[in-house]
């Protein structure tokens, strides 16, 4: 099983179209893709749910990655995360055997964030190391209970920002994926993005090696950094305008793998794709030069998933 958690430092980059396409194309190809929202803006969620069917039969029902952290006890066996899985109807994929899975969001997620923080100590968080495994290793140990080891893939879609929930997303995964638009934020962002990835692993590791021998959790975080993805990309005749030229020789520059495919701005696409909630790849109404440029994407995905990253440093 590989887990890539896919993350920005900033919203309306593309982060939850990435990563529902991606789901959905690599499920189609046979295999078996869970996809985690831990944004609470639940983006992701309602790409596949209709807010009253969300409210109805998740929310009500408890089965939401809310329950399953609220359903948390440190001295108790880890709650099965298995049980709060859904798999959305909209999202079949089943013409290889495929499957596309959600463990869905909550719009009061950020309430545990919050409690999270809290229970590490506040605003000096990153000096506490009493709780840090509890609260930074529980959705690894989600990931490693009863019922998720038929997976191929995990992907996490974060929250725009550098959280706890982001935070246990990388303590959880093997690759990252950076979303961007090629703006004059995109490089501030994506450079800023990976001093705080880099900072989190060196203290992390820092904290697991004080702990080794005593804390069962201690183990040393290595995520690899798949790339940078554009997305919304504007063209004319076939090449991203020249006004935005600047701003991808920009973020090539910061060192980070950029993947050579990009996906172009089609408002309307992605917009029909999220109501008809059936993600774009799959959608038969969405162009086909969307869909391709998606397809290309998954394929670079593929290939970088299977040959490996370089570390964060």
């Amino acid at each position: 099983m590989k887990v890539v958690a896919i993350a920005s430092y900033k919203g309306g980059v593309g982060k939850t179209t990435l990563t529902a396409n991606i789901g959905a194309a690599i499920a189609r190809l046979g295999r078996r893709v869970l996809l985690i929202d831990l944004d609470p803006q639940a983006n992701l969620t309602f790409s596949f749910y209709q807010p009253e069917v969300w409210r109805t039969e998740l929310a009500e029902h408890r089965r939401t990655v809310k329950a399953w952290f609220e359903s948390w006890r440190p001295e108790t066996m880890a709650p099965p995360l298995a049980s709060y899985v859904t798999n959305p109807p909209a999202a079949a994929v089943a013409e290889r055997g495929g499957t596309l899975d959600l463990l869905a969001s909550h719009l009061s997620l950020g309430d545990i964030e919050m409690n999270l923080a809290a229970h590490l100590g506040g605003a000096q968080a990153h000096r506490s190391t009493r709780h840090y495994f509890d609260v930074y290793q529980r959705l690894a140990t989600g990931l490693a209970s009863p019922g998720m080891q038929d997976y191929d893939l995990v992907l996490i879609d974060c929250p725009p920002h550098f959280g706890v929930m982001t935070r246990a997303a990388i303590a959880a995964c093997d690759h990252v994926l950076i979303p961007a638009r090629p703006d004059n934020f995109s490089a501030l962002g994506i450079e800023h993005l990976l001093g705080k990835l880099r900072r989190y692993v060196w203290e992390y590791n820092r904290v697991a090696d004080l702990q080794s021998g005593v804390h069962p959790a201690a183990k040393r975080l290595e995520p690899h950094v798949l790339g940078v993805v554009l997305m919304m990309v504007q063209y004319y005749r076939g090449q991203p305008t020249s006004f935005l030229r600047p701003h991808i020789q920009q973020a090539a520059s910061l060192g980070v793998p950029m993947f050579e495919s990009m996906v172009r701005l089609s408002t309307r696409s992605f917009a029909d794709a999220a109501e008809s909630e059936l993600p774009a790849v799959l959608n038969p109404d969405v162009p086909g030069e969307v869909v391709g440029e998606l397809i290309d994407v998954v394929e670079e995905f593929l290939r970088r998933l299977a040959a490996g990253a370089r570390p964060t440093g």
